[in-house]
């Protein structure tokens, strides 16, 4: 006699994080695309000083989010790389808020640093290294 397999649930916290991700990966799709749509037109009217450097946060953005797309697509397959990708990704975006805060950006960058620092205290929880690592 077989059982049958027990298929155990996500922890909420994890849960809640894996949220966090595709939020933010839709939020840096958004961010991502109105850059280059500015960007572009800056270029069409021969105002292309600075363009390369805006090109290059672009598409940097659209590569972040579908990279967080993809760990958000497949977190429920429970791989350690998932977990990983998202910490590093999630620390180069506080790292990134933080240096913003410094040179001036002021409470803009607020919001960026505590969504990061909850995305990433739901991942590196004991819970989800656990959940992860099965």
């Amino acid at each position: 006699m077989t059982t049958p397999s027990v298929r155990t649930r996500m922890p909420r916290n994890v849960r809640l994080a894996v949220v966090g991700v595709w939020v933010q990966a839709v939020l840096n799709l958004a961010a991502g695309f109105l850059l280059l749509a500015v960007v572009n037109d800056a270029v069409d009217h021969g105002q292309d000083e600075g363009a390369g450097a805006l090109r290059f946060v672009a598409v940097l953005s659209l590569l972040i989010a579908g990279a967080l797309l993809l760990c958000g697509l497949f977190a429920g397959g429970r791989s350690n790389g998932i977990r990983v990708t998202v910490i590093v990704i999630e620390a180069l975006s506080l790292t990134s808020g933080v240096l913003g805060l410094l040179q001036g950006g002021g409470v803009s960058v607020l919001p960026g640093i505590v969504f990061s620092l909850a995305v990433l205290r739901g991942f590196a929880s004991a819970e989800a290294r656990n959940w992860f690592d099965q």
